[in-house]
């Protein structure tokens, strides 16, 4: 499947990709059920390859030099 967005768009959802990911890392840390954490895990790289895809890096400058 193929998406065509904007330039907006793109500014939009890579913001909402980038400022969402520590969240969804949380849960995945946090989660006592396998099953849930294999979901959030699976939702948690799609979310950092579409971040990539639009330009944008999954993490924060800071902590990639850490």
């Amino acid at each position: 499947m193929d998406i065509t967005l904007n330039d907006d768009d793109v500014r939009t959802l890579r913001g909402f990709l980038h400022d969402n990911l520590p969240q969804l890392q949380r849960e995945a840390a946090r989660t006592d059920s396998k099953e849930v954490r294999h979901i959030l895990i699976t939702r948690l790289t799609l979310c950092e390859r579409l971040l990539e895809q639009l330009g944008g890096s999954p993490y924060p400058a800071s902590s990639l030099s850490e």
